[in-house]
């Protein structure tokens, strides 16, 4: 069964066998990559294969809201 936490507002869905140190340590890392890379992390996946750890990243969704240019001819 996996932890579910959320560090720094980062949902984080992580394998029960990685220490809580380790898991923060990971989520602090992305973040930081994430940021200088200019981009917003959403949520994270850590799953523990051996001596690896299998991490599987999301981008938070974009939403942006533009305004229709009108053609005179439609007024």
């Amino acid at each position: 069964m996996e932890r579910y936490t959320i560090i720094h507002d980062i949902p984080v869905l992580a394998d029960p066998a990685l220490p809580r140190e380790e898991i923060n340590e990971i989520i602090s890392d992305l973040i930081q990559t994430w940021t200088w890379e200019g981009r917003q992390l959403g949520k994270v996946e850590l799953i523990k294969y051996g001596q690896l750890v299998h991490i599987c990243s999301y981008e938070k969704p974009s939403i942006q809201y533009v305004p229709l240019k009108r053609n005179k001819s439609e007024v």
